[in-house]
């Protein structure tokens, strides 16, 4: 990936999470000169230009780095086994690029006026009530993931100007017509010729291999045969599953846990709420106290209370919605706002109620409560509830025995008596495990360790969620070269693949020179049951050939007039081709849709920016000050 590529994926990502985390009414509050002193600073060990990188954001990408790579990898790696702290470098590495970004925008001039991110904040949906932008809503937000609003207008401002001189050379590449034909000829393309198959498959069965080639070969590569070390062992396993008949739930015991949740259930209230801001510093609060106590007065005396919200209330956002901030739990809006809302009946409305925002009228709009399920639906849930909290707490007690008690014995006869549990042996396995317990990594891991090598008992190991288990070794065998007979079968399927592959080269090869001679050759092929398979109009992406074929044919030169071009070679699972390539059909731009035209030429383009961002990028880093 070309660093054009990286950095613009990594800054889209960052306001991806910067959008979710921020409040439009910064913008009113707070101007450009709020950027200074706003990024956290802690020791760090790397500057750019006299500029340190704030360790945490290192620690944070390198984070993010390890992050994306188990989710590249899936279930295909253990995530213990992946240390953040490795990609530290590269983590480094991407931080003093974007800062190279930075500070060559601001080195150019590059801006973004306080007029355009008020209007990218505005359109954040995150932020947004029914299609409009709520104040509470983003104020809850800002709150919820702990960001400033210097802090946001810094980032979001650094991220515009990075962004700005990516689309400088992504806005100002070209592509001309005259490049975009001459590629189009080449990638779209098409091949007519016949080519000839030897399958390595039809002479592996004709060849004859005798003991002694077998034997010599064994002889000649002993590395090729070697066993490695293999251990058995013996193990107790503490199942989780097999405490659930231990547990006894009372009736007493569901029943106080149904009243419990119905408790709770009768608690989870959501309340929908509207409400009148008039925004107030502490030299204007009396005022606004004054004029929400008459806004009051005109609403009791049935005037509307979505009329006067659209009138006047300062939170633009719901304003034109009669006030509407959503739906809270509890915890959504400012305490005294959630303390007000709490206390009214359906379409009441609050006295003034002041918060840092300023002073409000609230209306409970809608009161959304939980269905209560009866006894008898909750009953079964809740005992296998209990059970499960129940055996957890013995799970875990004995796990921790389990592991005591096989630090303190000399094998696994005490632990297993203590705890009721079988001890169990598996079969000799080596370092890409077996089967059943020694196919998990931590017992594969342990069989080949120290501890267990030195004939001690192992650590308590974790199988998965539910079992644990320790582990002692029954028997090791060191690296040894397995015996001839064991693998002599596999030794003499090799030496016939490698004397069918010899036969298909050999008898490809006096094709060749017959047909280079000259010499009709169908009659040789016949006799073979082979014969020339004709394409016509093959094009690259042509899937009626396999990719390594294609690959050659699309790599020969041009016939000359009048000609064909020969070519011959083996591919790699050892069938041998003769290609016999009679015309070469350019392609045209015109024949392409015009949505693969335009896709053409925006991979050109972007190819274009990307060489000339780099070049440029690669000049500042050469210069740059970076202290590591």
């Amino acid at each position: 990936m070309t660093m054009l590529q990286t950095i613009r994926n990594n800054s889209q990502g960052l306001l991806a999470k910067i959008f979710i985390g921020f409040v439009i009414l910064v913008f009113a509050l707070f101007g450009l000169d709020s950027i200074v002193g706003t990024i956290v600073n802690s020791n760090s060990t790397v500057s750019v230009n006299g500029v340190d990188l704030n360790e945490l954001a290192i620690e944070n990408e390198a984070q993010r780095i390890s992050q994306q790579l188990l989710s590249n990898l899936g279930a295909n790696i253990d995530p213990g086994s992946i240390d953040p702290s490795q990609f530290r470098e590269q983590a480094v590495n991407n931080l003093v690029e974007r800062e190279l970004i930075f500070q060559t925008a601001v080195e150019n001039n590059m801006t973004l006026s306080p007029a355009e991110l008020d209007r990218q904040i505005a359109q954040t949906a995150e932020f947004q009530v029914n299609g409009s932008f709520s104040i509470e809503r983003a104020r809850a937000l800002l709150a919820s993931f702990g960001m400033t609003p210097a802090g946001y207008r810094a980032a979001l401002l650094r991220e515009g100007l990075m962004d700005q001189m990516l689309s400088s050379y992504s806005d100002s590449s070209f592509a001309t017509p005259a490049e975009i034909e001459m590629v189009s000829r080449i990638n779209n393309q098409q091949r007519t010729l016949r080519h000839i198959r030897i399958p390595v498959e039809m002479l592996t069965q004709t060849q004859t291999v005798t003991d002694d080639e077998i034997s010599q070969y064994y002889d000649d590569n002993p590395e090729q045969y070697m066993q490695g070390e293999r251990v058995a062992i013996e193990y107790v396993v503490l199942d989780r599953q097999n405490l659930m008949d231990e547990i006894e739930v009372s009736e007493d015991e569901i029943r106080a846990q149904y009243n419990t949740e119905i408790a709770s259930l009768e608690s989870a209230v959501e309340r929908r709420a509207s409400h009148i801001l008039l925004q107030a510093s502490d030299d204007t609060i009396n005022e606004a106290m004054t004029q929400a106590q008459e806004l009051k007065s005109r609403i009791d005396n049935g005037e509307s209370f979505e009329d006067l919200a659209a009138e006047f209330s300062d939170d633009t956002g719901s304003a034109q919605f009669g006030g509407d901030v959503g739906y809270t739990s509890g915890d959504t809006f400012a305490e005294p706002f959630e303390n007000a809302l709490a206390q009214l009946e359906l379409e009441q409305v609050s006295d003034p109620v002041r918060t840092q925002f300023g002073v409000h009228l609230i209306k409970l709009t809608e009161l959304s409560e939980s269905d209560i399920p009866e006894f008898e639906e909750s009953r079964d849930r809740i005992e296998t509830e209990l059970q499960e909290q129940a055996v957890d707490d013995i799970y875990i007690a004995r796990a921790e025995e389990l592991g005591n008690l096989a630090f303190e014995s000399l094998d696994l006869e005490q632990p297993a008596e203590s705890l009721g549990l079988e001890i169990q042996t598996t079969e000799l396995f080596d370092r890409s495990g077996g089967v059943g317990i020694a196919a998990n990594q931590s017992v594969i891991d342990a069989a080949f360790g120290a501890e267990v090598r030195d004939g001690l008992n192992s650590a308590l190991l974790t199988i998965d969620d539910s079992r644990t288990a320790v582990i002692r070794e029954l028997e090791r065998r060191e690296p040894e070269l397995r015996p001839l007979a064991e693998v002599s079968g596999q030794i003499e399927a090799s030496l016939r693949r490698e004397k069918a592959r010899q036969e298909a080269q050999t008898l490809g090869q006096s094709y060749l020179s017959s047909l280079e001679n000259g010499q009709n050759i169908d009659a040789l092929l016949s006799v073979q049951g082979l014969q020339w398979q004709s394409t016509q109009a093959l094009s690259r992406n042509d899937t009626t050939l396999p990719a390594e074929l294609r690959r050659m044919i699309f790599e020969m030169p041009k016939p000359a007039e009048g000609e064909t071009e020969i070519q011959a070679g083996q591919l790699q699972n050892g069938d041998y081709v003769i290609i016999q390539l009679q015309e070469i059909i350019p392609g045209s731009l015109a024949d392409m849709p015009e949505e693969e035209q335009m896709q053409l030429k925006n991979y050109l383009l972007q190819q274009e920016a990307a060489a000339d961002f780099n070049a440029v990028m690669s000049g500042v880093q050469a210069r740059a000050d970076i202290q590591r």
